[in-house]
């Protein structure tokens, strides 16, 4: 046998041994990491040691930043921006409206009047319905290129936010943000397919917009940039989330869309960019998100919302807490419809704990602005009507938790208006009708 020189065998394998760990680490997402060998002769015998030591190139490694210091970053610039807004943030009390509601005088004066005497002193309206119809002539040429404002049901705008404003009425624009039905040669590029090429429905018909859509990002950015022209104080980005139904596996979501996205990273995301985008417009900006992600991590995945990351992108977080809307049994409770407070009461606690687990890591965080039940739940097997009481039980839950702010949610327009009366109102002032429809 051959014997190879002592130098030359050393220098092999140390070569092999580079070539080696070039190899692993190559497919590694870490920083560029430099891989140092060094050779060493004991002088005892002639036995080779190998010494590896890991080197971190100091340029590449000052490049390098945490998630955290990401976040803490971006945090930084939305602290920044938020102090050169000149809008003053206002304590709200409001009621929604639908858009057919708010554009016609004879159903939107008598529920005016109501407001007048009442403590709601805000107005969240329809600018995207669920249909996907844009409901005013919004002022981006985007938006009108798209052909969704087509079907406009207020026609004058200017009159009712000036009416609204000369009354001290904040006004909130709500943003079916993903949820939507308007499917036309401008925007079908904008929705979400199946593997079978066809579009994606939700078991009740519904289209669903793609978050991973750049041009949906715009989309929405513009609705909210016309909304702050046309003098609304905030945009409300409602169905922000993918849809929740097990048949969104049947939608194919290839690499090169999602870029390794999650469904909270590409939510998340969207909310980041669209909160700076209109914190620079000088208007406020909320999200609405189910209740039960506050403490679920199951619901949070499906859907794509995480309850405190989204807090940090936001001026206020709308959890939508019905009673109606959890099990049984959830909050200990054998029916929670049939408990209001103990519900609202529940669901708020609930919120404060996740919070607290999360908001010393940064520098913003969001309000918590709870969206009410301002409905009877007749669709339940046990239901109780929500009348006066039901309304001020939920107002006390939320006073009692500390909470300054709500809104109450009824899908026709329609509140019981004596559970909001004011009651430095003098008696004459004071409401005499129990309720006002909007149908």
């Amino acid at each position: 046998m051959r014997l190879i020189d002592k130098e030359i065998f050393k220098k092999i394998v140390a070569y092999m041994l580079l070539i080696s760990m070039s190899i692993i680490f190559s497919c590694s997402s870490e920083p560029v990491i430099k891989y140092g060998v060094e050779v060493v002769e004991t002088e005892e015998s002639d036995a080779i040691e190998f010494s590896f030591e890991k080197k971190i190139d100091t340029e590449q490694k000052s490049k390098v930043v945490t998630k955290k210091e990401r976040d803490f970053q971006i945090s930084e610039k939305i602290t920044n921006l938020i102090s050169k807004r000149t809008r003053p943030a206002r304590k709200i009390k409001g009621v929604y409206l639908p858009a057919y509601v708010a554009g016609k005088a004879e159903r939107f004066n008598p529920i005016f009047e109501n407001i007048k005497k009442s403590c709601i002193n805000a107005i969240v309206v329809d600018v995207k319905d669920e249909l996907g119809r844009i409901t005013f002539n919004i002022d981006s040429d985007y938006v009108r290129s798209l052909g969704t404002t087509r079907e406009a049901q207020i026609k004058d705008i200017d009159a009712f936010v000036k009416l609204c404003k000369e009354h001290d009425i904040y006004l909130i624009a709500r943003v079916s943000s993903f949820f939507d039905k308007y499917v036309n040669k401008n925007t079908s590029h904008f929705f979400l397919k199946r593997t079978d090429g066809k579009y994606y429905k939700d078991y009740k018909g519904w289209y669903w917009l793609n978050p991973y859509n750049e041009e949906v990002k715009k989309y929405l950015i513009e609705i909210g940039k016309g909304c702050a022209k046309a003098g609304f104080d905030e945009v409300q980005y409602d169905y922000f989330r993918f849809s929740g139904e097990s048949n969104l596996r049947r939608v194919e979501f290839p690499d090169e869309m999602t870029k390794g996205k999650s469904r909270i990273e590409i939510i998340t995301e969207l909310a980041q960019e669209i909160y700076q985008a209109l914190i620079s417009e000088n208007i406020y900006v909320s999200i609405d998100v189910f209740g039960a992600i506050m403490n679920s991590y199951g619901d949070q995945d499906s859907i794509g919302q995480d309850y405190t990351t989204l807090l940090k992108y936001t001026d206020y977080l709308c959890p939508m807490i019905y009673p109606s809307h959890y099990a049984n049994k959830t909050f200990g409770l054998e029916v929670p419809d049939l408990k209001p407070y103990e519900s609202i009461k529940g669901a708020l606690d609930t919120s404060d704990k996740t919070i607290a687990r999360a908001k010393d890591e940064y520098t913003h965080f969001g309000i918590v602005r709870p969206w009410l039940q301002g409905f009877t739940a007749n669709y339940i097997p046990e239901y109780r009507t929500y009348g006066v009481d039901e309304y001020k039980e939920q107002i006390k839950a939320v006073e009692e938790s500390g909470g300054e702010e709500w809104l109450f949610w009824n899908p026709g327009g329609s509140y019981k208006w004596e559970a909001f009366i004011d009651e430095s109102i003098s008696e004459s002032e004071k409401i005499t009708d129990k309720e006002t429809t909007a149908s």
